[in-house]
């Protein structure tokens, strides 16, 4: 792929202030596509909508330079209770609404840039339990995305419904650190589905 400027905003997942491991995804991404740039837009914690360090306010940071976006998140807002909301909300207090404007402004802002939403794997219980305060569970806030990605035309790349399942807890002490974030062989499987997922649909 000929690639000037990837750019990927994320949460824990992606931000190497973490020192979770030695080598990222994107670190792959890289190596294997040599863009001329690499930008990261990434908080721990990070939610979509409004309640933690909001995804939003970094997707507007991307610079134009930028011909290739990831966008890795969704499983903060799930984990951190951010309300629902439904399909056609407006308020970056839901995670639809946020989800939603993130999406509408970057696509507005960037309409040259190839976008890509990537959301996690289904996690284990040690992180987070398996249905929040909320009473609802990340299968709710995957079909959000899937929801929301769809209405935008935004290439969706869902590992949660992929072979890699921190709840299986073989599964988990092979690829993860904590049932959620995973570990170098992790980001490793990840980064080759993020890989094969864009040149499918480059």
């Amino acid at each position: 792929m000929q690639i000037q400027h990837y750019c990927a905003i994320g949460d824990s997942i992606t931000d190497r202030r973490n020192h979770f491991v030695d080598t990222w995804y994107y670190d792959w991404l890289n190596r294997w596509w040599h863009p001329k740039a690499l930008s990261l837009f990434a908080v721990s914690g990070a939610t979509i909508s409004g309640g933690f360090n909001s995804m939003t306010v970094y997707s507007r940071m991307v610079p134009a330079s930028c011909d290739l976006l990831t966008i890795y998140g969704g499983i903060n807002d799930f984990g951190r209770n951010q309300p629902l909301g439904q399909l056609g909300d407006a308020t970056p207090d839901t995670f639809y609404g946020a989800l939603d404007q993130m999406l509408s402004q970057t696509l507005q802002d960037h309409p040259q840039t190839a976008v890509y939403f990537i959301s996690h794997v289904k996690i284990g219980r040690l992180f987070f339990p398996p249905v929040n305060p909320l009473g609802l569970h990340q299968a709710d806030y995957e079909k959000a995305i899937a929801d929301v990605t769809a209405a935008y035309s935004v290439p969706h790349l869902s590992l949660y419904q992929s072979w890699l399942d921190f709840s299986i807890p073989e599964m988990a002490a092979r690829y993860s650190l904590d049932t959620l974030h995973p570990n170098d062989a992790g980001q490793l499987v990840i980064a080759r589905m993020i890989k094969d997922f864009i040149e499918a649909h480059g």
